[in-house]
């Protein structure tokens, strides 16, 4: 086995080093690891580091969802800006994300607020995506396909994966790289009840495609031109969503519960943790498409010195036509019925690096402009009020053929325009003082501005609010190297996250005050052969922290589950974290990783299920979606056959410690501790032309969900899950792929 290091190229400055030379908290998984650990969206991410999670829950599906060190963003507003930054190929996907992953070189996680080099969106961190470049070298061609079904080999659901990527290279100058994957997940969730278009006992289906075509032209030796456009769509045919998932109590309400559940209507014959069965009288459709425009132009005007231009436009569409809350057939329902939400991007950054005699600068300035609105949708004129099944636009809590609602909540159409722009300055610089250590710093300005409106059952709005913050971040740290193979750092960030705007339950329009975070951190890398250490301490206070408070309230006589932004006074995430990744003996590659993680609600925080004559203190508790200890591990071992096939051998563990899944005190809100594992075997050509083999996600059928809902009736104690693929459920399936 050849024992030299290798050379772990990362962009966490915004400029190519090596790992070993970065004096941040940050992560690297490489294309390699991404296959076999099967990671397909964003999801699928938390699983390769410690201190990263993601829900696609609490605003995430629009944002990414991404949380850092226990921080991320926990509202639905589309005015609040994210905490954990997505940047995919150097531009910024801010409110606009798309889950789905695939042709990926590399994902770089940056743990800390980043906001000096990435903006006002990244105040607890950084999900950096590189995806596979063209190249000019050679023609290639790569593809797989990943198949499941339901019920076959203990696989509880059932999923279809194709891939394809082809490299075309035009001439020496110019490359054109085009990938492809479509998803379908099946049978996740499955509706007892039949409705007016779908049979009882269908399964739900998922489908997600994307598109991407990378153009690299290069007009010059010392210019290069990167176009990128991309098209996404998911499709849910059978919206998975929250279901009973813990049998109704004994008293009353649990019986009453229970029977309409199992009743003639609905039809559900189990309650489990599984979450798979549900009714709804009307069927759920909603679909996604994510259109995106992004220009890169380089110039290195000298050895020293290289400009770069990014410009990137993004557009997403989340089409509603009906979303069902309560899933019940009996009587009234919470649904959202045609209207969509439709939002766009641009951003500008113009940056330059210099880089001469142990000093490396990168300085530029940086704009963005995102735009949402939600409007009606079917057919025109508009009706705004009626609650007859086919007429309802908006939000209604009422019986499926519209005859009676919950006093005071006939369909509420909520027209809502917002508009977020942010103009920023920053540089960053690292100078090395002598041959050992090394002095960085950065400061990034950032001018906002929002403007909000809202208007009820109309195109028009009757209110308005807006916002004008702008706010200094940065950081300052010492780099120390021994050696060329081990640094030692420490550093104090500052973190900035804009305000927001808000609608508390009477529908009134409040400001949300801006968040900002004070980072402290120590910590250690090294290169042993073949193999990466490190090891990082953090402290981290956040003050004013964006969040977000579900209750039940009486509203005109009805009693409804009324969600509204509220800053949390603080939040302090501390703890340690270490990793040891690479090739520890021939054949056996390896990536371990640990976090320790104290991260709590402030003091005096009462809980969701609280009343006013049982308040419920959880000031001091572990922090909603934040595991205090958790573990990743992938591996691969290989054995070859002969001179050209091996076989291998690959797992992926992800130990988390208990998980609060809803702001409530009841413990029942509470995951225990578990593992998912994760595994496959097969065998592949040595030089990576063919592989096929057998995979098991969730091989012990744990049961983590998403998220963690209150009772459809209160008292009933028969919370409600919201299911994952690979979380809640197990897959079992078989994969073949070439490349070329």
């Amino acid at each position: 086995m050849d024992d030299t290091a290798p050379e772990i190229i990362v962009m966490a400055r915004k400029r190519q080093e090596n790992l070993v030379d970065v004096p941040l908290a940050v992560s690297i998984v490489g294309s390699d690891q991404l296959e076999r650990d099967q990671i397909y969206n964003l999801t699928d991410l938390a699983r390769t580091t410690p201190a990263l999670e993601i829900s696609q829950s609490f605003g995430g599906e629009s944002n990414g969802g991404g949380r850092i060190r226990g921080i991320g963003t926990g509202v639905f507003n589309p005015s609040v800006s994210s905490s954990v930054a997505l940047v995919v190929d150097q531009a910024p996907i801010g409110n606009l994300a798309f889950p789905q992953l695939y042709d990926l070189s590399a994902v770089e996680v940056l743990r800390g607020p980043q906001g000096t080099l990435f903006g006002q969106g990244a105040s607890a961190g950084v999900i950096n995506v590189r995806t596979t470049a063209p190249s000019t070298k050679a023609f290639a061609a790569s593809g797989s396909v990943q198949f499941a079904d339901k019920g076959t080999a203990g696989s509880e659901f059932g999923e279809q994966i194709y891939d394809a990527a082809i490299n075309v290279p035009f001439s020496d100058r110019i490359a054109l790289r085009i990938a492809s994957q479509y998803r379908v997940e099946s049978g996740l969730q499955r509706r007892m009840n039949a409705t007016p278009t779908d049979p009882a006992g269908k399964d739900n289906e998922l489908s997600d495609l994307g598109i991407r075509a990378r153009l690299l032209i290069e007009p010059s030796s010392t210019a290069r031109i990167n176009i990128t456009a991309e098209y996404g769509r998911r499709d849910e045919d059978g919206q998975t969503f929250a279901v009973t998932s813990a049998a109704p109590n004994t008293s009353p309400a649990g019986n009453a519960l229970r029977n309409n559940l199992a009743g003639p209507t609905c039809g559900m014959t189990e309650f489990s943790a599984r979450a798979d069965q549900y009714c709804e009288a009307l069927s759920s459709v909603v679909e996604t498409e994510v259109y995106a425009l992004t220009g890169r132009f380089e110039l290195d005007v000298s050895d020293s010195l290289t400009l770069t231009s990014v410009s990137n436009f993004r557009e997403r569409n989340f089409l509603n036509t009906r979303r069902d809350f309560s899933r019940n057939t009996w009587g009234f329902s919470a649904r959202n019925e045609r209207n969509d939400e439709r939002a766009n991007g641009f951003s500008q950054e113009l940056r330059a690096n210099y880089s001469s005699n142990g000093i490396e600068l990168v300085f530029g300035g940086f704009y963005t402009d995102f735009a949402f609105e939600r409007v009606p949708n079917g057919p025109r004129p508009f009706t705004f009020g009626p609650a007859a099944s086919d007429n309802r636009i908006g939000f209604s809590i009422c019986n499926a053929g519209g005859t009676a609602c919950v006093p005071g909540r006939q369909p509420l159409f909520t027209r809502e325009v917002t508009r977020n722009r942010t103009l920023s300055g920053f540089f960053d610089a690292s100078i090395q003082l002598n041959d050992k250590i090394e002095a960085f710093g950065g400061l990034r300005y950032d001018d906002f501005n929002n403007t909000t409106s809202l208007g009820t059952n109309g195109l028009a709005t009757n209110q308005s609010i807006e916002l004008n913050d702008d706010a200094l971040s940065g950081r300052i740290g010492l780099s120390f190297k021994p050696t060329d193979d081990i640094n030692l750092y420490g550093s104090y960030s500052r973190g900035y996250k804009p305000p927001a705007v808000g609608t508390d339950p009477s529908g009134v329009l409040f400001q949300l005050d801006a968040e900002k975070a004070n980072s402290f951190e120590l910590g250690a890398r090294a290169s042993i052969g073949r193999v990466q250490l490190a090891a990082n301490i953090f402290h981290n206070s956040l003050f004013n922290f964006q969040g977000q408070i579900n209750r039940l309230i009486n509203i005109s006589g009805g009693t409804e589950l009324i969600s509204s932004p509220i800053n949390y006074s603080k939040v302090v995430s501390k703890g340690f974290e270490f990793n040891v990744s690479g090739t520890v003996v021939a054949g056996l590659n390896v990536n371990l990783g640990y976090q320790f993680n104290d991260v709590r609600f402030p003091s005096n925080f009462l809980a969701e299920d609280s009343t006013p004559t049982n308040p419920l203190d959880i000031g001091g508790r572990q922090f909603l979606l934040s595991p205090k200890h958790k573990v990743t591990l992938s591996a691969d071992y290989m054995q070859a056959l002969n001179d050209s096939v091996e076989a291998f051998i690959n797992t992926n563990v992800n130990y988390k410690s208990e998980v609060l899944y809803a702001v409530r005190a009841d413990p029942s809100f509470i995951f225990p501790a578990h593992a998912i594992i994760n595994t496959g075997f097969g065998i592949r050509e040595s030089n990576g032309g063919w592989n096929v083999s057998v995979y098991v996600r969730n091989l012990t059928k744990q049961r983590e969900p998403m998220a963690y809902f209150a009772p459809l009736v209160p008292g009933t104690g028969a919370i409600r899950s919201w299911p994952i693929a690979g979380l809640t459920a197990r897959v079992v399936g078989v994969r073949a792929g070439f490349a070329f």
